[in-house]
Order: C-alpha cells, then sequence, then structure tokens
C-alpha cells in the first residue's frame, strides 16, 4: 500500500492501447494470424466491428465466427501471440520522455486500461516503464466489461484519489466521459490511425504526447 499522500499530490491516469502502446497494427497482426487458422479473412468488416467492442464482446464475436466454421476459437493461442507481441511492443513518439518528466515532476502515474493486466504489465516491463507508474489497473482484471463508472470508482476508492487532482489521457472520448463524472480532467489524444478518432467533442485535444506534459504543468501551476 502507498503512503498516505499529502491532499495536493497529483495524479495522471494514463490508457495504455494507442496513447503509451503503439500497438493498434499489433492487435491487427494477431488477430489476423488467429482467423486465418480458420481460414477466415480479417476483413474491414470484421475490423470494424472489433473496433466497436470492450475485449469480453470481441472474444464473443470472435468466438462466434469460429463457431460458424465449426471450430472452436483458440482462445491460449491468442493469448500467447499477444504475450509474445508485446514483449516486443514499441510505445508511441514522446511516451517515455513524457512518462519520465511527469515522474520527476512528483505526479503519481496510474495506467488505466481496458487490456488485459497481464499484457499491460509485459508492455510496461519489456518497454522499460513500468518502474514509473504506482499502480496498474485493468478493468477486465477488476471484473468490469469496460471502463464503466464501477471501474473507475474502485481504482479511486483502492488508491483513496478522492481528492486528489486528476490529469487523464485517453484515445477515447466515450471513457474521458465515464470518468468525467468523477471530476477527473480528460485530455483527448487525437490519433489518425484511430477508426474512432473524434474531433469533435469536449475535451482539449492534443496530436503529440509533450504537449500532455504541457498541459498538465500549466493546469498545475494557475
Amino acid at each position: 500500500m502507498l503512503p498516505l499522500l499529502p491532499k495536493s499530490k497529483s495524479v495522471i491516469f494514463l490508457d495504455l492501447d494507442g496513447v503509451v502502446f503503439d500497438s493498434y497494427g499489433l492487435w491487427d497482426e494477431v488477430i489476423e494470424k488467429v482467423l486465418a487458422l480458420a481460414n477466415i479473412s480479417y476483413t474491414q468488416a470484421i475490423k470494424k466491428h472489433l473496433w466497436r467492442f470492450n475485449m469480453v464482446e470481441a472474444q464473443a464475436y470472435l468466438s462466434a465466427l469460429f463457431a460458424k466454421e465449426n471450430l472452436t476459437y483458440p482462445e491460449r493461442k491468442t493469448q500467447r501471440l499477444l504475450e509474445d507481441a508485446y514483449q516486443k511492443v514499441s510505445l508511441m513518439p514522446q511516451a517515455v520522455e513524457m512518462i519520465a518528466d511527469l515522474a520527476k515532476e512528483d505526479f503519481l502515474i496510474y495506467a488505466v486500461t481496458s487490456n488485459y493486466d497481464d499484457l499491460a504489465k509485459i508492455g510496461l516491463e519489456s518497454a522499460g516503464v513500468l518502474q514509473y507508474f504506482s499502480g496498474s489497473y485493468s478493468c477486465i482484471a477488476l471484473g468490469f466489461p469496460d471502463k464503466t463508472e464501477d471501474f473507475y470508482q474502485a481504482v479511486l476508492e483502492t488508491e483513496a484519489l478522492f481528492d486528489k487532482t486528476i490529469f487523464y489521457l485517453e484515445d477515447s472520448t466515450r471513457h474521458l466521459k465515464t470518468a468525467q463524472k468523477f471530476g477527473i480532467q480528460g485530455v483527448y489524444l487525437s490519433n489518425t490511425d484511430n477508426p474512432q478518432d473524434n474531433q469533435d467533442q469536449a475535451f482539449r485535444t492534443i496530436r503529440h504526447l509533450k504537449e500532455f506534459t504541457t498541459i498538465v504543468k500549466e493546469e498545475m501551476n494557475d
């Protein structure tokens, strides 16, 4: 457990996939390999469906595709492929500098992810940045299908963060809107590789990670 913190201590929530991890292509490669086991082509239609789903829904959708071919979805094989991929995952440009800079400024940094907990930690460790994080929270590991209100509530309660200023960097406005209900200050990372990229929203929008560090420092110095 972390020691009791002064009330002024500020917190950073970082989404991982598409924010810290440059992992959009990684998932495409793994899913393409898995579908090939059933001679199923990874079409744009399938990709579009998967982008809209959380992890639980995506697995059910892939299982249904395999079932149509009278095959069982190879869950363990998929997990092994993902673990191998995350051991070599690339980080987004400026990610290491951003995380190290925020840690040096004495922010508490937490990973909040829709991904599997083991993949998140494999990626952070292999990229050499795990030591900068005070904690890592996966909605799947906590028993939630997505980053729901209950998920954020659980993270805030576990870490006793209700009286802290929290800045949250995400590539999903839907997740930012949910977190906003708890007074969490969201910043949206726009990425044209994200099929759901959306700049028509109420959150501050950045295109480069170094901009997030600037925003956070400015807000804290106001």
